[in-house]
């Protein structure tokens, strides 16, 4: 009972509702709390979360440029390793090119001693040059030679040359002159000339076909001067022979 202003007021004391409602405002601040706990710790993952895929998303970034710049670096490297791999070949081929050509100009400066210097060789008409090659078709050939005149005089000189291909067929000996088996428009020319002429013309080949079933063995040049210094000579060339000093003149070239 309490006294206010003279009057008298009387309250009613509930102990278990008081406790009642303790407990709830207990429970409701618990409730509160954990709600906050919760929601805090949610945001916190979330933004971590956030932070984790931007990160991600940053060093993805960062590698696809690094890479991109790497396949820049490495197509020039292979560029430029291309380049300097086409350079080297480039000079090889020069210089295989540079030493053939030596080696052709010795040998013309040999045949124009021997030309010039006659009483370093035999006087007379001679081969200076014979060519025998494979062609590119099956059974087709290429052949040229370089007749030459050394002689003090040199006089003009005129005459005939026969080509013959002496060989096998069927088991029978047969010979084949070269201007049965040219291709159109070929023929042996006959001579005339003061210091050499090439044959069939220079640098060029008479091109021929074996007949069927003909094996060669031999090739016979006949050279009958008649006009100047009257001389005859024969020179045996072995077909395989010819063929081999080819293939060894390939390999070396190559």
């Amino acid at each position: 009972m309490q006294q206010d202003n003279n009057k008298l007021k009387l309250t009613r004391f509930d102990p278990k509702r008081d406790q009642l409602i303790r407990i709830l405002l207990l429970t409701f601040v618990a409730l509160l709390t954990g709600i906050a706990y919760w929601y805090g710790s949610n945001r916190s993952g979330l933004h971590e979360e956030q932070a984790r895929q931007k990160s991600v998303s940053l060093q993805a970034e960062m590698l696809r440029e690094q890479n991109s710049e790497l396949r820049q670096r490495l197509t020039l490297v292979e560029s430029a390793r291309k380049m300097d791999l086409e350079a080297v070949n480039n000079v090889r081929l020069l210089v295989r090119q540079l030493e053939d050509e030596k080696e052709e100009l010795l040998k013309e400066l040999s045949f124009f001693r021997s030309i010039m210097a006659p009483e370093d060789v035999a006087t007379g008409v001679r081969v200076a040059s014979f060519s025998l090659l494979e062609g590119n078709a099956p059974g087709s050939y290429r052949l040229r030679l370089v007749l030459a005149q050394v002689h003090r005089s040199n006089p003009f000189l005129k005459g005939t040359v026969s080509v013959f291909l002496l060989g096998e067929k069927e088991g029978k000996a047969q010979a084949f002159e070269l201007s049965q088996l040219v291709e159109a428009g070929q023929s042996v020319a006959s001579l005339g000339f003061r210091y050499f002429q090439t044959l069939p013309g220079d640098k060029e080949y008479f091109d021929f076909t074996l007949p069927n079933g003909f094996q060669p063995a031999e090739i016979k040049v006949q050279v009958r001067i008649t006009s100047g210094v009257r001389q005859s000579i024969e020179s045996v060339y072995q077909w395989h022979q010819e063929l081999a000093k080819d293939v060894r003149q390939s390999e070396v070239s190559e």
